[in-house]
This record gives C-alpha cells, sequence and structure tokens, in this order.
C-alpha cells in the first residue's frame, strides 16, 4: 500500500481519536451537575422511570448515593421535546445515573460523531480529504463543541442532527443533479427548451426531513434548519430551470417546492410525534389529568411551552445576545469553584471551571473565512454557473439557519453563548475551504445539472494565433518556467503557513482544555485564560 493511501485512511482516524480524546478524557470531571444539566439528566433519569419527566424534590447538584433515585411521582413541566433526554438516558443506563460519565456519554459519543459527519459533508462537498479532515481537525479543537458535548445539555445532540441532516440535504443535491438535463449555452440550437423533470422520489430528502426531525424532537431550533435548507433546495431549482430557459420555469418550480414541502414535512412531524411516545403511551405525563385525550392534551401542552420560551424574560448573568455569539463575546460559565491551601491545594489559591471559551483560532478564524466565502460566492456566481459558488453556499446557509433566526426574532433575555454550538460544524467547513482555496487545493463538487454545464471557450484577442504560438514557443518556454518559479515558493509558503495556523488551533486546544474540562488549576492560571472582558 503507498504512503498516500496510508495517510488517506490514518488521517481521519488520527482527528476521530483527536476528538474522542477532548470529549473523554475525565469526562467525570466535575462530579455534580453542571448549569442546566440540573434539568436535563434528572429529567432524563425520571422520564427512564415513568416515560415522561417528574418533580425532584430539591435543586441539589450533588448525585451521590441515592439522590439519582429522589425523584417524585408528580409530572415535570417540561419546556423541551422527549428525545435529547431520551439520548441522555442511553449514558445513564450504560454508566449509571451516579457519575457524570452516565450523564454526559451519550453527548461526547454524539460530539465525536458530529466531527465524523462533518469530514463526510466536508469530503462530499469538496471532493478532497485534505479538506475534509482539515475541516474535522478544527471541529474537533473547537472550544464551543468540546465543551457543548462534555455536558448533559440538548444541544451537543442538536448539532449532531442538525449535520446529519445538512449531509442528507446535499446527498439529495447530488442526486437530482443527476437527473438533471444539461444546459445549453447557446440556446439557439435546440427547437425547446429542455425541461427539469418533477421529482416526486427523492430518497435524500426524505431522510433530511428524518434528521431534522429528530433535531426539531430535541429542541425546537431544529426546526430553523430545516426551513432554511428547503428554501436553498427550491431557490437552486428555480435558477437551474430559468439557466436552462425552461418555459414556466418559476411556475414549475413553485410546483417542485410543493412536491419537496409534501416529502419532507409529513415526515419530520411523524419524527417529532414519535419523540413523545412515553407521554402519549402512558397517563400520568404533564397536562394528562384532565381527561382528555392524548392528542388535545399534546396540543394543550405545547401552547404553554410556546408561551414559555415567549415570555422568558428572567435576567441571567451569562445571558448574550446572538449578534455577539460568531465571535463568543459572552461564553457562559457553567461550573466555577475556588479553594485555599487549607482545602489541599498546592498553590496560594487553586480554581476550576467549566466555560465554553472559544479556540480563538478557530472561531474568530471561522467569521473572517465565511465573511471570505460570502465573496467567493457572489463573484464565482455571477459568471455563471460554478459547483464551487454552490457549495459556498450551502456552508453559508448551514451557519445561517442556526443563528440568524435568532438575530431576527429574538425577544427574550435568556439566550446564551453555547446556543451557537449548531454554528460549529459550518464554520469549520467555512474555515477549511477559505484554506483549501489559499493553498489552491483542488475543490470538484459533483453535484451534476448546472455544474456539468459546458463552459464555452473564451477566445482573448490579445493571444496569438497557434502558428504564432509555435513561433515564440521557443521564446516563451524561459521566461514562463522563470515566472513560475516566484509563484510555485509563494505557494509553498501559503501552504507551510496554513500548516503552522493548523498546528496552532491545536496548541491553544490544549491550552484551554483545563477551562473547557474542569481540571483543578492555580488561580493565576484559569486568569490566564480570560483574554476578553467578557470571558470573565
Amino acid at each position: 500500500m503507498t504512503r498516500n493511501r496510508w495517510l488517506h485512511r490514518l488521517a481521519p482516524i488520527a482527528v476521530l481519536a483527536l476528538a474522542a480524546a477532548l470529549r473523554f478524557w475525565a469526562l467525570g470531571r466535575p462530579g455534580v451537575l453542571v448549569f442546566d444539566e440540573l434539568y436535563y439528566v434528572r429529567d432524563a433519569i425520571s422520564q427512564l422511570s415513568h416515560g415522561y419527566p417528574t418533580a425532584w424534590p430539591d435543586d441539589e447538584p450533588d448525585m451521590s448515593g441515592s439522590r439519582p433515585y429522589g425523584f417524585t411521582d408528580e409530572a415535570s413541566n417540561a419546556v423541551h421535546p422527549p428525545l435529547g433526554k431520551w439520548l441522555i438516558g442511553l449514558g445513564v443506563l450504560v454508566f449509571g445515573p451516579g457519575s457524570g460519565w452516565g450523564w454526559r456519554a451519550a453527548v461526547a459519543l454524539a460530539g465525536v460523531l458530529t466531527v465524523g459527519v462533518t469530514m463526510l459533508l466536508g469530503w462530499r462537498i469538496t471532493r478532497s480529504l485534505t479538506v475534509a479532515c482539515i475541516a474535522g481537525l478544527l471541529l474537533a479543537v473547537d472550544g464551543v463543541h468540546v465543551v457543548l458535548t462534555r455536558v448533559g445539555l440538548l444541544d451537543g445532540f442538536l448539532a449532531l442532527a442538525v449535520t446529519v441532516g445538512a449531509l442528507c440535504v446535499w446527498r439529495d443535491i447530488e442526486w437530482t443533479g443527476a437527473r438533471s438535463p444539461v444546459p445549453d449555452p447557446g440556446g439557439a440550437t435546440r427547437p425547446a427548451p429542455p425541461r427539469a423533470p418533477l421529482l416526486w422520489r427523492r430518497p435524500w430528502l426524505l431522510a433530511a426531513a428524518v434528521a431534522f426531525g429528530a433535531a426539531a424532537s430535541i429542541k425546537w431550533s431544529g426546526l430553523y434548519p430545516l426551513a432554511a435548507f428547503l428554501v436553498f433546495v427550491t431557490v437552486r431549482d428555480l435558477v437551474f430551470r430559468i439557466r436552462l430557459r425552461e418555459r414556466r420555469a418559476v411556475a414549475r418550480a413553485a410546483l417542485q417546492a410543493l412536491i419537496a414541502a409534501a416529502i419532507a414535512l409529513p415526515a419530520a412531524a411523524l419524527v417529532y410525534l414519535s419523540s413523545w411516545a412515553g407521554w402519549i403511551l402512558t397517563s400520568g405525563g404533564w397536562n394528562r389529568a384532565s381527561g382528555d385525550g392524548w392528542w388535545p392534551a399534546l396540543v394543550g401542552y405545547h401552547a404553554q411551552m410556546l408561551d414559555w420560551h415567549r415570555t422568558l424574560s428572567a435576567p441571567h448573568p451569562y445571558a448574550a445576545h446572538p449578534l455577539t455569539w460568531p465571535l463568543a463575546l459572552r461564553p457562559t460559565g457553567m461550573y466555577e469553584t475556588h479553594w485555599g491551601p487549607g482545602e489541599g491545594c498546592p498553590w496560594s489559591a487553586c480554581a476550576a471551571a467549566v466555560s465554553p471559551l472559544p479556540n480563538p483560532l478557530v472561531t474568530w478564524g471561522g467569521v473572517v473565512a465565511l465573511i471570505a466565502l460570502v465573496a467567493v460566492v457572489i463573484v464565482r456566481a455571477r459568471r455563471g454557473p460554478d459547483p464551487i459558488a454552490t457549495a459556498g453556499a450551502f456552508v453559508i446557509v448551514g451557519y445561517l439557519s442556526g443563528w440568524l433566526p435568532w438575530v431576527l426574532t429574538v425577544s427574550r433575555s435568556a439566550v446564551f453563548q453555547f446556543y451557537a454550538v449548531v454554528l460549529t460544524p459550518f464554520s469549520a467547513l467555512a474555515l477549511a475551504i477559505a484554506l483549501a482555496l489559499l493553498c489552491r487545493i483542488a475543490i470538484r463538487p459533483r453535484i451534476g445539472g448546472a455544474a456539468r454545464m459546458p463552459v464555452p471557450e473564451v477566445t482573448d484577442p490579445d493571444r496569438p494565433s497557434a502558428a504564432g504560438a509555435g513561433a515564440n514557443a521557443e521564446a516563451g518556454a524561459e521566461g514562463a518556467a522563470a515566472a513560475a518559479q516566484p509563484e510555485a515558493e509563494t505557494l509553498l509558503g501559503i501552504r507551510i503557513a496554513t500548516a503552522i495556523f493548523l498546528v496552532a488551533c491545536v496548541a491553544l486546544a490544549a491550552w484551554f482544555f483545563p477551562v473547557w474540562s474542569g481540571a483543578p488549576m492555580a488561580e493565576w492560571f484559569w486568569r490566564a485564560h480570560l483574554w476578553l472582558p467578557g470571558w470573565h
């Protein structure tokens, strides 16, 4: 086996191993419930017993001894759908409810899987293993993603479901593109413009709907990417039909959009409804005491949930406006404790914390890459059909689907930085693609249709004829070689700088990992990580 083949096999495995190490190492630390684990973990434990969450007698985060079994039989008003808590419960079943491994193992596994799915999505988008591995590496060392897949919250599962849904949407783009006609750039040679078919059988769109239905079954915000990607595939279909010069292109694109909705929305709704099976098949859950059938009770329960989310306005010290999320200006402090020499501290003062402080190069570099990618998409799309523009637009839509709806609709104060974990796979993909474009790594999306449109050769009036070129070939060869040498040296320098950048990303992950994982540390070392005022 050649060395390149070994690298192709080992590189993704190495990225996954790093992702697993950062998420599973000392996963039981701290040994108490942190932040909203107090709600989700305890809901998961009582849901395993009753089929629905029940109330607990106090808000004590300690889960030692018999405390994991201290839940009551009284139904609890859980304000998120059940699926995420069922997933937390899987880890509890394997490792027990008395340690952080039980509460966090499932979400840590989801985090590693998200890195793997991101690499697969990166490869499908670019057909470059290098780009795929860079995207996976960047996500593996992203501080927001690391922390949110080391705590028993719902958002790590949400990020996985959204990334799987995005992968299925891209496969649908490939699948439909392969079944679309190739536009004729001339257009005049055809007696009638071709027509793109109306597709009823779209297995990958159905799979995407299942994934996004699962995302909505974890948190309602999983509906945002479902809507965004349905709009994306609709706009892409419309643009393709217009470039195909199809008659009644707008009407047929609208009909195809209705067909897509008929495929996706019922499937997503069915997945969402099935996540409530434990509540439906029992009679003691929240809002079931009225004696009505389960459907009216479920509708009433959802009205209460919606009202709770709409009216939540209690101030919170870690509230972060969505506009601050891309740069992680106000991370959510999930756990913090301090102690001195009299309590076993080997330094003058000790601290331990769990905070999703960003890996600055990854998070901030991702924002720069997204902005650059917008410019690339605009420039390349104006030139005509371009698969790289489609790929870039796809990544941008994925990012905006998890962020822009919050910017436009947020009406409550209690929103937090860690909601941005759903952005991290797309930020990593954007940064990987931007680095690939800088390093001139080949990106060849295979999406058919418009991507297969033949590009007419452009004739340069200043370019010499074939005969003239032959006459001047010998004279020009030496000049071309001289010009190629500085260009090759520049490209080599860019690639070396990119490698240094990636090494620095990993080094910063090592620097921040104690703060991501609740490790005991000297007080001064903890303070040395608080680079911005909002990080305190």
